[in-house]
């Protein structure tokens, strides 16, 4: 299980990257997009904070400039795959007790939440890449599919 999170950690990175680089490509884009994008990159530190019990002092819809965003995907994907890596198979589906935004109390599955914070993921970029099609030549494609290929390779 730790090795599947571990690519799908991967995978959520890549596809950041993807849409953050069409993001940068856009002259002027859409700052419903930029915003949407944020919130994918604040989120994930919120939910970083409550698995290693650290606290955060971002909000959830954080403004986050483009040009700020591969470097913060990065930096918390190192932060996320250093920590599940250093998980037993068995901590994995230990419960975390956190506070969601609205103060109330939560415990979760870790492994639930690195799902959830991945579906997440996926469900905003889409809402982004949908903001800036029509300001591209070429969509990104950021199905988990076309990087499992491109990985197999």
């Amino acid at each position: 299980m730790k090795e599947y999170l571990i690519e799908l950690l991967n995978y959520e990175l890549w596809a950041n990257h993807r849409v953050i680089t069409a993001l940068e490509t856009v002259s002027n884009p859409p700052q419903r997009a930029v915003a949407v994008m944020g919130h994918i990159l604040s989120a994930q530190q919120v939910w970083i904070g409550r698995i290693t019990n650290q606290s955060v002092f971002i909000s959830i819809w954080e403004d986050i400039p483009v040009s700020w965003m591969a470097e913060t995907a990065d930096r918390q994907h190192r932060q996320v795959k250093s920590y599940v890596g250093g998980l037993s198979e068995g901590q994995l589906a230990e419960s975390i007790a956190y506070k969601d935004s609205k103060g109330n109390s939560h415990q979760t599955p870790l492994v639930e939440i690195l799902t959830h914070m991945s579906h997440h993921a996926a469900y905003h970029r889409g809402q982004v890449v949908q903001l800036i099609r029509p300001m591209l030549v070429e969509a990104p494609v950021t199905d988990y599919i076309i990087w499992s290929r491109e990985n197999q390779k």
